[in-house]
Order: structure tokens, then sequence, then C-alpha cells
């Protein structure tokens, strides 16, 4: 990465409280922070800059609070480890709420630091001051964050700070807050704080399941003809993954990973016998229902799942395995539909893991149910998701050096195996559009530097939404590749206003308007440009795809950032009703669904 560099040398002297907080972030080994600047943060600026140097952390530039949270969650996707971003008063916190729920709801740890204007009003400046000054700020975040603080004094800032770097290390993992009081941080100390030993303040290990419900577990499992392994969050080392691939070969079982969650198991290997799931399918329910013992690891709306079990005549054995709990509330339902279990363990994936192996042995067995039939898939000349996935693996010189840092709907996992756990790295975790860019810099600024190429295919709306999150990648040099999978529509909303059309006996065909992105097409390589990035496109022809994507990997590869504006079919042809849009508007021209003229 490159950072701007500072005049002078810095001063090293611990003499204000906001250098307290700064140092606190170097003595925990965070080595980035990602921000958009405000006055009620201006002396942890100062300190960042002129008291650290601008190194460890280095300062991640973002035009928009919402890419510095975003970019913040990158990285934690792509490491496991937490990265600070810094969200300026009330204003600043309420512009990035949207980007830390997903990061919430990704249970992905981060350091947030935010600030108030002068809690002692008699030190508030006239009319600004008073805007940025929240009783409670935290109030406003504090149900979609781990542990919030508002430090008082420079030793309770310390402490404050300790207990943030462990409680988000501390799994489940999820974000924490600490708020700044503008007048501490420009507060004069007299000594420097007792600094505390983090060697003694570490995350601890996480939670192992009890020896009796890994017995019972392991029993189970061991008895089962038809056993299906649901694999959900799980962690990043190598030696988890082997661990995965032992147990599930060990059981002959049959397992399904989640398209939300970064890639947990290799989706090439015969006992992964369906795509990486974005939502069951009737083949997939078929196979729940077949199977006699399931062990769900940490996944994803739990109860959703296994509610498709509930169809077999003979009740499956459920075993469910996640520390997922301790983080529900009753504000946000993201701890979605309950569900029934035999045995629960309150322990992470892993954990579970290594204790069922360390139980049953020496073994292997084949996977009791063969591979799914893969979807029919058929070219007709115009350019498709399935293309671009295609394309891109013939291009690459080395498939498994690639990351994806985030995937649209509709990418084929079947013609792209994940052999690692970088391989991909999940959904943004709350659903909130506009996130791809910032989380797709994050990722990159993490690998680029550890033999990682790192692309993404977003769609055009979240493109669109995020896009000047690219900006802080071209400033920082961090090198990303982009493909806009184009089809010029909201076009998952078109769908569900289909479906209310046929619901109430209203006509389909006005299902595109308020969902077009067309008339004019967003220039998207031009978006791109504007960021300092080299845009791409539109490319309109299967033809035209691999010339593009060969440039895009070039520039990649020279360290440059790249976006390819790809307009695909959204399969369906336009109705007569858009025709007739398209003519009254005077423009015989291609509307999203079809190539045809008018």
């Amino acid at each position: 990465m490159r950072s701007d560099k500072i005049e002078g040398a810095p001063d090293d002297k611990v003499g204000w409280g906001s250098d307290i907080a700064a140092n606190m972030l170097r003595r925990f080994g965070i080595p980035f922070v990602s921000l958009n600047p405000g006055a009620s943060y201006r002396g942890l600026h100062d300190s960042l800059v002129n008291h650290l140097g601008n190194e460890n952390p280095s300062m991640v530039l973002a035009l928009h609070e919402d890419h510095a949270v975003g970019i913040a969650h990158g990285y934690a996707k792509a490491t496991g480890e937490p990265m600070a971003c810094v969200l300026h008063s009330n204003v600043g916190l309420m512009h990035g709420m949207m980007a830390l729920y997903n990061a919430w709801c990704d249970r992905m740890p981060m350091f947030v630091l935010g600030a108030t204007g002068p809690v002692d009003a008699a030190q508030r400046r006239p009319w600004i001051d008073w805007l940025h000054t929240s009783s409670d700020q935290a109030e406003l975040i504090r149900n979609f964050v781990k542990w919030d603080n508002q430090p008082a004094s420079p030793d309770a800032l310390v402490e404050a700070m300790a207990r943030a770097h462990l409680l988000t290390r501390t799994e489940p993992t999820a974000p924490v807050y600490i708020c700044l009081d503008a007048g501490l941080q420009e507060s004069s100390l007299e000594e420097e704080p007792a600094w505390p030993d983090l060697a003694r303040i570490q995350a601890p290990q996480p939670s192992r399941p009890s020896r009796e419900s890994v017995t019972e577990a392991a029993r189970l499992l061991d008895g089962a003809k038809r056993p299906v392994i649901f694999l959900g969050r799980t962690g990043w080392s190598g030696e988890a993954w082997a661990a995965r691939v032992e147990l599930a070969e060990r059981l002959g079982a049959v397992v399904f990973t989640d398209f939300k969650c970064r890639a947990a198991f290799p989706t090439d290997h015969p006992a992964h016998i369906a795509p990486t799931m974005p939502r069951l399918t009737p083949a997939t329910r078929e196979v729940i229902a077949e199977a006699d013992v399931i062990l769900a690891l940490d996944w994803i709306d739990f109860g959703g799942v296994i509610s498709a079990a509930a169809k077999s005549e003979a009740r499956p054995k459920v075993i469910y395995a996640s520390l997922d709990h301790t983080l529900h509330n009753g504000a946000h339902m993201n701890y979605h539909m309950l569900g029934e279990a035999d045995i629960r363990m309150a322990a992470s994936a892993d954990a579970v893991v290594t204790e069922l192996l360390g139980e049953l042995g020496a073994g292997r067995r084949a996977p009791w149910h063969a591979r799914l039939a893969p979807k029919a898939r058929g070219g007709d000349g115009r350019i498709s998701v399935e293309s671009i996935a295609t394309t891109l693996r013939a291009a690459v010189e080395d498939p498994y050096r690639i990351s994806f840092a985030a995937l649209c709907r509709g990418f084929p996992s079947e013609l792209w195996p994940f052999h690692d756990p970088l391989a991909y790295l999940g959904k943004d975790g709350g659903g909130g559009i506009g996130s791809g860019p910032g989380l797709s810099v994050g990722a990159a600024l993490a690998l680029h530097d550890k033999g990682r190429d790192v692309v993404s295919i977003l769609g055009d709306g979240d493109f669109c939404m995020g896009a000047m999150a690219l900006w802080s990648a071209v400033h920082s040099g961090i090198p990303l590749l982009v493909l806009v999978n184009n089809n010029r529509s909201y076009f998952n909303d078109e769908l569900h206003q289909e479906t209310v059309a046929r619901r109430r006996n209203r006509p389909v065909e006005n299902r595109w308007i308020g969902q077009r992105i067309s008339s004019p097409d967003v220039d998207i390589a031009k978006l791109a440009e504007a960021q300092g990035a080299i845009g791409i496109g539109p490319v309109k022809e299967i033809g035209e795809l691999r010339a593009a994507i060969d440039k895009g990997l070039a520039v990649l590869r020279s360290g440059g950032v790249c976006v390819i504006d790809i307009h695909v079919n959204p399969g369906r042809e336009r109705s007569a009703a858009e025709t007739i849009h398209a003519r009254v508007n005077g423009k015989p021209s291609l509307l999203p669904g079809s190539f045809t003229k008018a």
C-alpha cells in the first residue's frame, strides 16, 4: 500500500489525550485506519499524523464514511483480524451505519472510533459543536455493535480501548465502538498513562463443546448412514480447512456450503454434491429430507434450512454448533428462524470439527449420495454471468491465485471451484446494496501483497451506489479488478414486482417501471475513470469479452485498478409494453432483457 508521507519527524512525546488513542492502535498491531476526516476528531487525526508519522497504523482516506467502514469490513473478511476506522461525530456515524450493520450481521471484527463535540458545553464552539454533540452517541448503533464506551479520562481511555480490542477479537467476533470526547482528545497530559501489558489481555481460545455433547454427537454421526454437514461461518486457516475435509470423508457425509459465507470446503470434492447455495433448491431439499443425521456448523438461518428436513417421515437427528446466540438481541432479527436440535453445542465450527475428529478416530467412507446434476447452462450468443466466469477462468494463468472479494447473484460457483478459504470471501452480511466496492477495496488492501489477485464481480446497482470507494484503492496503490455484471436494472426487484402483479392479476409487463437503469444508461467506465481507475466498456458482444478481460488482468497485475462494464442479458425478452415505451420515448434502442432492436 502507498501511504502519504509526513514532513519532518514525528513528535514521539505522548503529550495529548488523542496521542493515547493513537498509541493504543499501534500497540494492538493494527496496520491501517480508514477514515473520512472531520473536526470532531481533529486531535486524533493530528496524533496519527504528527505523533505516529502516519505509520502503523497508516491512513486509508475514503470519500464517504460508508466506504471507510466497508474497507475495514473487507479487510476483516480477508484476514479475520480487526482493522480500525474512524467516523466523524454523530453525522459521520449516521453515514456509516449501514456498512456497520453489514459488518455486524457478518460477524466481523472491527475497531470503530468515533468522536463527539466537547461534552463540556463550555468548550463548544457556537453552532457546529452543538450540532455534532450527542448525549449518548453510541445509542444510534448500540443494537449492532458488540460493545461501546465513551471514556472521560486518559486512564479510562486506555482501559476502554484495551477492553474493546479484547472483545472484538473474542469469538463470536463483531465490531466495537469507542466515542472520543473532543475535549479529552485536545487536553494536554501531565504524564503518560500506565500502559497495559497487552500480552496479558489476549482474546481467549474459542469455546470448546462439552465432552458429553461431543461423545453423543460422535456416536450419532458414526452410526449414520446418510449424514449431511452444513458448513456456515468457518475459520481462515488451512489446517481447519483440511480438518473439515477429513471429517466429511471420515463420515461419508455430503456437504453443503453457503454463498453468504467465505469458502469453507473444496467445491469440486465428491462430498460437495451441489453448488454453493444462495438458497435451497428442490433437489437439495430432497437430499436433506433423506438425511438421518444433520450436523450444522454455525449455519446462517439454521432454522430455515432445518425446516426442509421436517418433511421427512423419519425425522433426522440434528446437531447444531454455534456461538452466535451470544450476540442476539431484540432490536434486529438477524438471528433468523429458531431451529430444533437434539444436541446443541456452544462452540465455534472449527472447534467442533477438531473435537469430533479426536473422538471418531481414523477411517474413510465414500459420500452416501452422488453429486446432483448440474444446472443446464446453454449459451445463446449473448453475454451472461456464466460466460463472464468461463472467460475469466480461461484468461487467468492460475485460477487459484484469484480471491473473489464479492460475487453477484447468479455466479456459477460450479464452474469455478473454491480450493481454500480465500477463494471467495462471502456476501456483505446485512444485504446493504452499495457495499461491494468498499468490501473489495478492503479485501485487496489485505491480500494484494500476499500472493493473491483480488477480483470482484458486482451488479450495476451495487457498483453505482459505492463507486467512489475505488478512489481509495487508486490513491493508496491497491490493485483491484472489478467486473460489473450490468443488466441496466434493479433486476431482482423486477422479479419481485412480477410476483406481486401475478398474485393480483395485474399486468406483469409493467414490472420494469421504476426499476430500469436506462434512458440513459449509466456510463460505468467513466464512473471508474472519475476515481482514477482504468475503465473499460461497455462490452456488449461476447466476442469482445476476452480482450476486455485480458486488458483488465494486465492492469491488475501491474498494480492498478480496473473496472470492466459488461452488459449482460437478465434473462427474459422484453414485453410488448416495453417496446411501446421505447418507441414513445423516440428511441428504438436496446432495453435490458432484449438485444433485438424495437
